[in-house]
């Protein structure tokens, strides 16, 4: 189809944009006989690539990348290519000389806020209200550059005049960031609770204060900044995220799988993005690095606990969430005796969200008998009475920021 729309030529002078496509040679193409389905995306190939460009500051730099941190290989999504870059500038006035930064390439929708401008703003905000704390745990994107191809010419433009509102158009989106750290290089307990301390403050400020929703709170997005002998958590990662007033204008649903909350894998939910979920997903992320892995970095001994979430299919997860969540009998969390300190805080969030959940009113008295029957059983643990008055932004007050911050403000003592 991509082929047609364009009526590709035989040279790739004018091969369209195609970000998701590895093209080595384009002969294939023509025929769909010839055509791999063998395709390797592979980035490796950028490796020792120099990028030049003239940053915001409005000094010119060259860059080199160095190694290929992040692939995104769906074919639909953001595409993001994440590199490690070294500066190669000579310059007296390139500060940057030697450094490392990180480049992220992604395509995102044309129609959604940039990752930079939402960072922008929210680094904006902290230094207008005198609230620089909130500078420490957020990214700081020192360059970028948006690039929208030829309407006229690029393929995606005519899939939209096909496709209609089923297309999204996307822009490419270049940003350089001063260079974080994973969790994976922390090696105390102690840190790792600051650090998550740390992501749910500033996830609240940001929501408070910025008013932006994260949307996607994962183990790859929460990281830390060393500064002056320190360590804070940094919230990382803006891409899907939104202004709070945008949220209940789309349905999307974000996040990443093993990490998202039971409702945003529920087909049946309507209710959009909600600030708990972000919170239900910060207990995903400190459960899983507490039952999966030994110590930083090294994997706990297979079967590895919640395996499930990280390969099944989405209604696969949400099943298995469901029983984690609802289920009466479900047994306590297999914690490693490195993250032994975390058993209080896993305990009592579950313990909250379980409440939370298992309160829900139902919403199925309108089903006829036969209906009821051929529901899913486990649906038997929430045929609760309507309640008009449930608060379900918080389950409650289940799981709120309050109730979260009480339970991790303090850590082994």
């Amino acid at each position: 189809m991509v082929c047609q729309l364009k009526k590709l030529p035989r040279t790739t002078k004018n091969a369209g944009f195609i970000p998701t496509l590895y093209i080595d040679g384009i002969d294939h193409l023509q025929d769909p006989e010839l055509f791999s389905h063998t395709f390797a995306l592979d980035t490796q190939d950028l490796i020792d690539a120099i990028y030049s460009f003239v940053g915001t500051d409005g000094c010119s730099r060259r860059v080199v990348i160095q190694s290929i941190l992040h692939h995104a290989e769906d074919v639909v999504g953001l595409c993001a290519v994440v590199a490690e870059v070294q500066c190669l500038c000579m310059e007296a006035d390139c500060t940057w000389n030697g450094e490392r930064k990180i480049v992220k390439i992604s395509f995102m929708n044309t129609d959604r806020q940039s990752e930079q401008g939402l960072i922008e703003e929210a680094r904006s905000k902290a230094e207008s209200t005198g609230e620089l704390w909130a500078l420490n745990h957020l990214p700081n994107a020192i360059h970028s550059l948006s690039l929208l191809p030829n309407k006229k010419k690029a393929f995606h433009s005519r899939l939209k005049t096909y496709l209609k509102d089923k297309y999204e158009e996307r822009v490419m989106h270049v940003t350089v960031f001063e260079k974080l750290h994973p969790l994976s290089e922390l090696e105390d307990s102690r840190d790792f609770a600051q650090v998550f301390y740390d992501t749910l403050q500033i996830h609240q400020w940001l929501y408070e204060c910025a008013r932006i929703l994260h949307c996607d709170i994962s183990s790859g997005n929460i990281m830390f900044r060393r500064k002056d002998g320190k360590i804070y958590g940094v919230l990382n990662d803006f891409d899907l995220s939104a202004r709070v007033e945008e949220m209940n204008k789309s349905d999307i649903r974000t996040g990443t799988k093993p990490f998202m909350s039971l409702d945003m894998l529920d087909s049946y939910w309507k209710g959009g993005h909600l600030y708990r979920h972000d919170l239900e997903s910060l207990f995903y992320v400190m459960l899983c690095l507490a039952s999966r892995y030994e110590q930083p970095g090294v994997a706990a001994v297979e079967p590895r606990a919640y395996s499930l979430w990280f390969s099944g299919t989405d209604r696969e997860i949400f099943h298995n969430k469901f029983t984690f969540l609802i289920h009466p009998f479900v047994q306590s969390p297999p914690i490693q005796s490195y993250f032994a300190g975390f058993k209080r805080w896993l305990r009592k969030i579950h313990r909250e969200l379980c409440r939370g959940y298992r309160q829900r009113p139902s919403c199925f008295k309108n089903l006829s008998t036969s209906e009821e029957e051929s529901e899913d059983e486990d649906l038997q643990f929430l045929e609760k009475d309507n309640d008009p008055n449930f608060d379900w932004n918080t389950l409650n007050r289940h799981v709120s920021y309050v109730r979260m911050r009480s339970i991790m403000s303090s850590f082994k003592g």
